[in-house]
């Protein structure tokens, strides 16, 4: 288990990482973090966090990334913390139900406002799977991780064959209010191993679906988890 200390730093490399896509150096942490430590300390605890395996240096002298063991720890902190409640954005969610005037028309609002919000590819699926909505393609394709087509086609490929929504489902948690997220390797996939899924179940019984969030493993899961929950609690409120 991390120390305080070491989670803090950890949280801020993976916070300049998902800001700037780039490798995070600790003079980026001493100057733009107040970690209350010195820069020396802050690179001891960097090598010992590369050391375990949570982040990793992708060149010589360059900065540091986080690796996939580096953002599921970051995960369970957030989770186990408590941090992931109801906050400003759910009142964009929350907009549109009020709008929508039958389901389907929900289902469409709330891929909609998901992609807006976390700028990744959405999926609100409803209970009969055959034809699951999806939106935010556009979004992704605006992440530097998939600036070219050809890095997005296999995702796009597999997310065609509904056994793999019905996997994404059967892998979320039961509890509404916590979704599962799977990151880079754990995915159930090889080709979504290079990506992480947010994903939560809605509705209930036969009126079952699953509203998920595909993104780079540098997505700002703190914003995703708390879209996830709020569009979940708004489909299953309907």
């Amino acid at each position: 288990m991390l120390s305080d200390r070491r989670q803090r730093v950890l949280a801020a490399l993976i916070e300049e990482y998902v800001a700037r896509a780039m490798p995070v150096g600790s003079r980026t942490l001493t100057e733009n973090h107040d970690l209350g430590v010195s820069s020396a300390t802050i690179r001891n605890e960097l090598s010992v966090l590369e050391d375990e395996g949570y982040i990793t240096q992708p060149h010589t002298s360059a900065g540091r990334i986080p690796t996939d063991f580096g953002y599921r720890t970051f995960v369970d902190n957030l989770l186990e913390s408590g941090a992931i409640t109801d906050d400003a954005d759910s009142e964009v969610v929350a907009k549109m139900r009020e709008s929508a005037r039958e389901l389907n028309d929900l289902l469409e609002r709330t891929s909609a406002a998901l992609a807006q919000l976390t700028e990744c590819l959405t999926i609100v699926a409803p209970p009969e799977l055959p034809h699951p909505r999806r939106m935010g393609i556009s979004s992704l394709m605006r992440q530097p991780e998939f600036a070219y087509t050809q890095s997005l086609l296999p995702i796009i490929q597999v997310l065609e064959d509904d056994t793999v929504l019905l996997q994404i489902l059967d892998a979320t948690a039961e509890d509404e209010e916590t979704p599962q997220v799977r990151i880079g390797s754990e995915n159930v996939t090889d080709q979504l191993s290079g990506v992480s899924v947010v994903a939560s179940r809605f509705g209930r019984g036969s009126g079952e679906g699953i509203v998920a969030v595909i993104g780079p493993t540098r997505m700002n899961y703190t914003k995703v988890l708390k879209a996830v929950r709020v569009a979940s609690r708004t489909l299953t409120e309907e």
